[in-house]
């Protein structure tokens, strides 16, 4: 019995090893003609990446511009809204020593157009010498959008 089991085996590889090779060798096995079917490339499912780049600024002069002298400014919350990023909108993104925050969203499939809303919540004792919400629309070919926001130290209130 062991000899017909490796026998059924040897035949096996080697009929396994002659279509391998037959296969390899000939360029034409898939083409619709010989298959007497017609092909057609699968779909392609591609996921949405886009990108955030948010900054904040101390706003030294109030005037809403950011001049080369005035420092970037930590601790800023950025929360955004829009399609695919309703959850994120729990987790604000803050911004670093550099005054810079990324947000990543993702969305299944192709990019779509669509509106998303940057919000940027000021620090205690700040305000903002810019809108604080800012909406960017989107459009499909948009993989990365910046958003920048000044803020000011509110005035200190003489009466303490």
């Amino acid at each position: 019995m062991k000899t017909y089991v490796k026998i059924a085996i040897a035949v096996s590889l080697i009929f396994s090893m002659t279509a391998c090779s037959h296969f390899s060798q000939n360029e034409s096995v898939s083409s619709p003609e010989i298959l007497n079917e017609s092909i057609s490339p699968p779909d392609i499912l591609a996921d949405c990446f886009i990108n955030f780049y948010l900054s904040a600024w101390h706003d030294l002069d109030g005037n809403g511009f950011w001049d080369t002298s005035e420092p970037s400014l930590e601790g800023v919350a950025f929360r955004i809204d829009g399609r695919f990023a309703s959850m994120l909108s729990k987790y604000p993104c803050i911004s670093n020593e550099g005054g810079q925050c990324i947000i990543r969203t993702w969305a299944p499939g192709e990019c779509t157009a669509g509106d998303y809303t940057i919000t940027a919540v000021p620090p205690e004792s700040y305000e903002p010498t810019t809108p604080s919400s800012i909406t960017l629309s989107l459009t499909p070919v948009d993989f990365s959008r910046e958003a920048q926001f000044g803020l000011r130290a509110l005035p200190k209130d003489s009466t303490y």
